[in-house]
């Protein structure tokens, strides 16, 4: 059962190297994708069938996990109404389930580091995937900024989170508190398109406030994926994939050479 398993192992450890790679394309393709964060893939082994004694080795089974925790770069925009975290914490965000003209906020509660909010006809800040940015938990209508002649010309965020608009004419512009969403598992948030995320069982209840993070406007989170890094892990992928492929043929050879000996 030798060669067998050996060409199992191989198919086993090739099917891995392709999720790898699925997942670093999808990191270089959002290298430019404001909040993004790479997603990455672990390996584990599977142990083979114990034989005499001994415990030959087995195939791999790869799992995936998005890398949540690691902080993008804080880089100015000088679009007023952009916002970007430092630490931890999410925005609240929902999508418009309605129209443009009657929007509707009634959907499932999301939470994103994608910070590009601009005002879209009504005023409502909404990022750049389409999901509209709640002040907090209870609120029932998004963040409002004026339109119109009397634009927001600036906005500053207080340490307590307090939003406060200049508008063109240069009049102070209050747009109340904005809290962030934070979870104690928030690797175990599911991710929806988007850069968006929710809850789970797994990742618990979210809490809210700042808790230490400050919130810059006129600023975003860049994607945490680096060119350079994805690139390496991209080159080590290709590698462990062709060795697996080269255990095959190599396998399959010796079975052929196998096969014909008793033919």
């Amino acid at each position: 059962m030798g060669l067998f398993a050996a060409l199992s192992n191989s198919i086993s450890g090739a099917s891995a190297q392709s999720l790898a790679l699925n997942n670093i394309s999808g990191n270089i393709a959002n290298t430019q994708t404001a909040g993004f964060k790479t997603t990455e893939t672990s390996f584990a082994d599977m142990l083979g069938r114990t034989e005499g004694g001994t415990q030959p080795a087995g195939g791999v089974a790869p799992s995936t996990r998005n890398t949540l925790g690691i902080q993008g770069t804080v880089q100015s925009t000088g679009v007023s109404t952009n916002l970007a975290i430092s630490g931890n914490g999410y925005f609240i965000v929902r999508e418009n389930t309605g129209t443009p003209q009657s929007p509707n906020f009634t959907g499932e509660t999301g939470y994103t580091r994608r910070g590009d909010f601009a005002p879209d006809a009504n005023g409502y800040l909404a990022n750049g995937a389409g999901y509209y940015l709640f002040a907090g938990p209870s609120a029932t209508a998004p963040v409002q900024v004026p339109t119109g002649t009397n634009t927001l010309s600036s906005l500053a965020v207080s340490p307590a989170g307090t939003l406060t608009g200049t508008g063109a004419d240069g009049s102070p512009v209050a747009l109340g508190s904005l809290t962030l969403a934070q979870f104690g598992m928030q690797d175990n948030l599911a991710s929806l398109d988007g850069g968006t995320y929710v809850a789970t069982g797994k990742s618990g209840t979210p809490s809210y406030g700042l808790n230490g993070a400050t919130l810059t406007a006129g600023s975003v989170e860049q994607s945490n994926a680096g060119i350079s890094d994805q690139f390496s892990k991209m080159i080590e992928t290709q590698q462990a994939y062709t060795a697996n492929t080269k255990v095959m043929s190599t396998a399959d050879q010796m079975l052929q050479d196998a096969i014909a000996m008793y033919t």
